[in-house]
C-alpha cells in the first residue's frame, strides 16, 4: 500500500475497524451515504445523523426555500465549511471541495429549482431523497453537507475509536448544527491530530464509493413499474416488440434494457416518476439496502490504489 492510512499511522493492526480507514495525505474517494443512514436506523449513530440531517433540511426548506428567502438562506448555508478533516471526496490533495460561498449558492438554487422542495413536499426533508431528486446536489456535496451538519456526532464516534485503540487526542473547537435550537453552535471535542490538523472518522457502514443513484432509480422504475404497465397494456406502444419478447410457451417478458433506454429521465425529471408511481421512493430505498452495500475492504483497496 503506497499511501499511508489512518490505521498505519496510529499502529492499528485490526483490519476490520468500525471506522473507515482513510488516507492521511490525500482524500479517499468515498462518501457519507444518506441511503446507508436512512436504512440503518437501528444503529444509534445512524439514527442521530438521520434526525439531525432531517431537522437541518426541514429548517432550510421551510424557512428559506419555500419562502424564497435567498439572502438569509445563504447566510444559513454559509456555515457549511470545507470538511477537510474527514479526508473524503474527490479532492485527492486534501484541499477540499467543501461548500463555501459558491457551493452555498448551488445548494440554495438547486433546491429552489426543485418542484418538491419549492412546494414544501416532505420528501425533500430527507437527505437521500435530496441526493436522488435534486439536480445540482451530487454525492460529494451531500456527503460534505452531512459531515458539517453532523460534525459533533462523528467527532464523538472518533473519540470513542481513539479510546479503543489508545490514540492520543487533543481538545478542538468544532461547529455543528443543533436541530433542537435550529442554530449552528460550537463545542469542544477531543480528536486526533496529524500534521497540525485534526481528523474526524466516519463509521465504515455509513460510507460508499462513487454511486449515481439516479441511474439506479431509473432502472428500478423501468424494471418494476413501467415494464408492468407495458405488459398489462396500460402503456400503449406502437413498437411493442421492442419492449416485449415472447417465450416459446407464450409467456411475455419485458425487455428492461430497452424500456430503460426509452423511458429513463434526467435527474430533474425524476419527480415525474415519483408522482406516477406512488410508493416508488420507499420501495427503492428498500431495494437500495439489499443491492447497494456500504464500502468494503476490496473496494477500499481499489481506492487506495487509485489515489497512488
Amino acid at each position: 500500500m503506497k499511501n499511508k492510512t489512518f490505521n498505519d499511522h496510529f499502529g492499528i493492526k485490526n483490519p476490520n475497524t468500525e471506522h473507515l480507514n482513510i488516507l492521511m495525505d490525500k482524500d479517499l474517494e468515498a462518501f457519507i451515504d444518506p441511503y446507508h443512514i436512512a436504512n440503518n436506523l437501528d444503529s444509534i449513530i445512524a439514527k442521530k445523523m438521520y434526525i439531525r440531517s432531517k431537522g437541518f433540511l426541514e429548517t432550510l426548506n421551510r424557512n428559506y426555500i419555500v419562502t424564497n428567502d435567498r439572502k438569509n438562506g445563504l447566510v444559513f448555508l454559509s456555515h457549511l465549511h470545507e470538511a477537510n478533516e474527514y479526508h473524503l471526496g474527490y479532492s485527492v490533495d486534501n484541499k477540499g471541495k467543501g461548500i463555501g460561498d459558491t457551493k452555498a449558492e448551488d445548494v440554495f438554487d438547486s433546491l429552489s429549482a426543485n418542484k418538491f422542495a419549492k412546494a414544501g413536499v416532505s420528501v425533500t426533508n430527507e437527505a437521500h431523497n435530496v441526493l436522488l431528486l435534486v439536480k445540482g446536489i451530487g454525492q460529494d456535496l451531500m456527503s460534505d453537507t452531512l459531515a458539517n451538519v453532523c460534525r459533533d456526532i462523528l467527532a464523538d464516534f472518533t473519540y470513542n475509536q481513539c479510546l479503543k485503540y489508545e490514540i492520543p487526542v487533543f481538545e478542538i473547537n468544532i461547529e455543528y448544527y443543533n436541530h433542537t435550537s435550529k442554530k449552528w453552535e460550537n463545542k469542544k471535542a477531543h480528536l486526533p491530530i496529524y500534521k497540525g490538523k485534526h481528523i474526524i472518522l466516519v463509521p465504515k457502514f455509513l460510507t460508499s464509493g462513487e454511486r449515481i443513484y439516479q441511474n439506479h432509480y431509473n432502472w428500478f422504475v423501468s424494471s418494476n413499474y413501467i415494464s408492468r404497465d407495458i405488459l398489462s397494456g396500460k402503456i400503449k406502444l406502437d413498437k411493442s416488440g421492442k419492449f416485449i419478447s415472447e417465450l416459446k410457451d407464450g409467456t411475455k417478458k419485458a425487455i428492461i434494457k430497452n424500456i430503460n433506454q426509452e423511458f429513463r429521465k434526467p435527474k430533474d425529471k425524476l419527480i415525474d416518476f415519483v408522482k406516477a408511481y406512488n410508493g416508488s421512493l420507499l420501495d427503492f430505498q428498500d431495494y437500495a439496502k439489499s443491492n447497494y452495500p456500504s464500502i468494503d475492504l476490496e473496494k477500499l483497496i481499489q481506492l487506495y490504489g487509485k489515489a497512488s
